[in-house]
């Protein structure tokens, strides 16, 4: 069996817009894990194909560029296709289109397998490693290597873990993470500048009832910022970002 371009449509909502009407980025990652489930269901490897057999998707890495984002009531189209497998990373590629077909945001991610009984990661299963992959379009350049570690904290929150955080393999969803890995910094930041970029690392789970330290930072450059998240119960690092503001 071959891998197959999925392409999910949907219509941008009021509930997730912000003050300028325009989708925000949680809600366009969770549009783009929609299409990503629409598109792994076609091949028998969804999530709900993986547990049961004990087993889930795990998004490990994602990095974004957004062109434009689309606002309330807005048609868009997400296509995904498994763009490549590297040991135990999967990764996929998804590309967002406005009503006219322009471009508006391309991602590239990482995914892995993960044992949901003992909570650890495990090799690519026979049944999804079968499936050859067939890219549907160019590409894009895996996310990889390191990202540069937070030295200047200059902003810091504290996010506990509550009820409607937590997802479907029991820990916080990863459009959480992102949330307040942007609400980190200043609103008056938030309002002024456009998030261009992101680049997300997920490095371990956190649960109900944990309460998450944010921290952020400027570097060197104009626009661009480091981020961590940490869970205050374990000291684990759950979250690496880098992020790009353009005005």
């Amino acid at each position: 069996m071959k891998s197959v371009t999925g392409q999910s449509n949907f219509t941008i909502r009021s509930t997730e817009t912000d003050m300028n009407g325009q989708a925000t980025l949680p809600a366009l990652v969770g549009y783009m894990q929609e299409a990503a489930w629409d598109n792994t269901a076609t091949m028998g490897i969804s999530m709900y194909e993986l547990l049961e057999r004990g087993l889930t998707w795990i998004l490990q890495r994602m990095r974004v560029e957004m062109f434009r984002y689309p606002k309330h009531r807005e048609k868009i189209t997400v296509e995904t296709w498994a763009s490549g497998r590297e040991r135990v990373f999967l990764h996929r590629d998804f590309r967002v289109y406005g009503p006219a077909r322009e471009l508006l945001g391309q991602v590239t991610s990482v995914w892995l397998v993960m044992d949901v009984v003992k909570r650890q990661l495990v090799s690519v299963p026979d049944f999804i490693t079968a499936i050859e992959v067939v890219p549907g379009q160019e590409p894009l350049p895996f996310a990889k290597g390191k990202l540069p570690p937070l030295e200047q904290v200059r902003y810091e929150q504290q996010m506990p873990v509550r009820w409607h955080d937590i997802d479907l393999n029991r820990h916080v969803t990863n459009t959480r993470y992102l949330q307040w890995v942007l609400e980190t910094l200043p609103v008056e930041m938030l309002e002024k500048l456009q998030l261009s970029e992101i680049d997300i690392i997920f490095k371990a789970e956190s649960t109900l009832g944990d309460t998450v330290a944010a921290t952020a930072g400027p570097v060197e450059e104009p626009g661009i910022f480091l981020h961590k998240l940490t869970s205050t119960e374990t000291g684990k690092e759950l979250v690496q970002a880098r992020t790009k503001f353009g005005s």
